[in-house]
């Protein structure tokens, strides 16, 4: 028995040393990805830790840099969509180094630091102050000079988290305690000059008077509540209620003002953060207008505010099924750069598994099978735009091409130029269009059809060149309307140019132009008919965007 003893102990202390020597090498590499970061080689640190964490797949160290160093390459990210990526991408890998050790400080400080210093439309903000918060708390707890130093940095970060959050009262209490626990650093001095700045703290409820100032055509309801907000205090549930009330009676623009207002009085209502993700959603279904000019990622920020709002509430009642199932089906229906399909998917499969009403499950199941339908469409699309001319791909370009269906032409007011065309591929978004009409020596005529954000933008985002150039963008107020997506259209030309006035006979050019996104996959066609006389046509059968082109002169 003691020989056996004495192998059982000399195994456990293999195994000891063994670790210590796993423990010994990572932590070397870590200091080598940071030394790799400082020197601004973040792809660098970034592979190499990657390395590490698939060969010590449990070690929450390297997992916390790894994430961090990821988050930071998002910013250096020139392309929206790969910095959109790299920042989900970041999250996912701090909040696995946070799970596989809870008690570790640097996954929480790094994953609060991330939080607080994205833009305000991710919604990470309360997240990234409370991970700062349980950073602080564990390094107090911690006596070595490293927890020190690491409670200086939460604290630090805390402050400019508070600030960002508006809360300037916090924001004091984190700058005092720099002050007292580490005296004769230039961290007690930069937080001695933000405390001379902030003033007065005391935290007030503060709301623009504009919003409960009475207006034209607001209803009985409206008026008396905004009567009743007419005082030095506003009394917040009345707020709350007031945006409820323009909810309800579909004043969404009103609603969302009133609600930001209120929530960002409370920070932890959150039935106020659902109405007010719900209020922002039906503003953006409204599409493209003419204020796309002003501000062309207006609707991309409307996007990210409807789900920065959702997950704040989810936040706050994680076990409300109708809740989640808001979640998720809205994860999937905004644009697909804000990397929420696994998230909304989690949310789908959360309900199903739940004691959630059968009503609640069905709509569960029904848009996990919409999700599965955009995860298989990704395939065709990566085929696409990698492998244009394999068979893969044309096999992807003949299951998307629709069929394409004749119009009835005893119906069309003529003379006129029947355009008839098929658009064979399907992107994460509708691609932007338009059909237009020149003459023989290429001098614009007419626009007859332009997508919503392509003709609102105008100039200042060129995402079909060809037609921009030509047409200056003149004549095409009205013509503009939402964006056409994969399958057959018609559109006919009544043979008059973009000032009304009707066209001479001779030859005309009908051109389609195509532009998606974010592939920026693309295609132009054109043709030459005849007005005159005698009927005319032309038909075009090539390319995988603009697969059919027809054009009539109907005579």
């Amino acid at each position: 028995m003691r020989s056996a003893s004495i192998f059982i102990t000399t195994g456990i202390l293999f195994l000891l040393v063994a670790l210590t020597t796993a423990a010994g090498e990572i932590e070397g590499k870590i200091e080598q990805a940071e030394k790799l970061a400082d020197s601004g080689d973040l792809s660098g640190a970034v592979a190499l830790l990657e390395k590490v964490t698939a060969e010590h797949p449990e070690n929450s160290d390297a997992m916390a840099y790894l994430g961090l160093y990821t988050g930071m390459g998002a910013g250096q990210a020139t392309d929206y969509e790969e910095a959109g990526r790299l920042m989900m991408l970041s999250f996912e890998r701090l909040d696995k180094a946070v799970k596989l050790d809870e008690n570790n400080p640097e996954a929480w400080l790094f994953r609060g630091i991330m939080g607080i210093n994205v833009p305000g439309f991710f919604g990470r903000l309360d997240a990234g102050i409370s991970d700062l918060e349980h950073a602080a708390k564990l390094y107090s707890e911690a006596s070595d000079n490293e927890a020190g130093e690491g409670l200086v940095t939460s604290l630090t970060m805390l402050a400019e988290g508070y600030g960002k959050n508006e809360d300037p009262a916090s924001q004091k209490k984190a700058l005092e305690k720099i002050i007292a626990i580490a005296p004769g650093t230039e961290a007690v001095e930069a937080a001695k000059k933000q405390l001379e700045g902030l003033g007065d703290v005391e935290k007030k409820p503060e709301i623009d008077t504009g919003i409960i100032t009475p207006k034209e055509g607001d209803s009985e309801k409206v008026l008396a509540l905004k009567k009743s907000l007419e005082k030095d205090t506003v009394e917040p549930a009345l707020l709350l209620q007031l945006g409820t009330t323009y909810y309800e009676e579909g004043s969404f623009a009103n609603a969302r003002e009133v609600l930001k207002a209120f929530t960002a009085i409370d920070r932890n209502n959150g039935l106020a953060f659902k109405m007010l993700a719900l209020s922002t959603a039906n503003i953006a279904q409204h599409g493209y207008d003419e204020n796309i000019h002003d501000d062309t990622d207006y609707l991309s920020n409307i996007a990210f505010e409807v789900m920065a709002s959702l997950d704040r509430a989810v936040d706050l009642a994680a076990d409300d099924m109708e809740l989640r199932l808001t979640r998720g089906i809205f994860g999937l229906l905004m644009p697909f750069f804000l990397g929420k399909h696994d998230q909304s998917v989690a949310d789908l499969e959360m309900v199903t598994e739940s004691d959630a009403s059968d009503e609640l499950k069905s709509e569960a199941l029904y848009y996990l099978g919409y999700a599965r339908q955009r995860e298989a469409l990704r395939y065709w699309i990566k085929v696409a735009k990698k492998y244009p001319g394999s068979d893969g791909a044309k096999l992807a370009f003949s299951e998307m091409r629709p069929q394409v269906v004749r119009l009835d032409e005893s119906e069309l007011d003529i003379p006129c130029v029947k355009i008839d065309f098929v658009l064979g591929f399907q992107d994460e978004l509708a691609p932007q269009t338009a059909v237009w009409i020149e003459d023989e020596h290429e001098n614009y005529i007419a626009t007859i059809y332009i997508s919503g954000f392509a003709g609102f933008v105008k100039g200042k985002q060129v995402t079909l060149p060809i037609w921009a150039a030509v047409s200056k963008f003149e004549g095409i107020d009205g013509l503009t309307s939402a964006s056409i997506d994969i399958g057959h259209h018609i559109y006919v030309w009544n043979l008059k140019d973009h000032k009304g006035n009707k066209v001479k006979k001779g030859t005309y050019k009908v051109r389609v132009e195509t532009s998606y996104w974010p592939t920026n996959l693309y295609q132009n066609v054109e043709g030459l008919i005849k007005v005159g006389k005698k009927t005319d046509s032309f038909k075009i059968e090539e390319g995988n965007f603009i697969p059919f082109f027809e054009v009539t002169y109907l005579k």
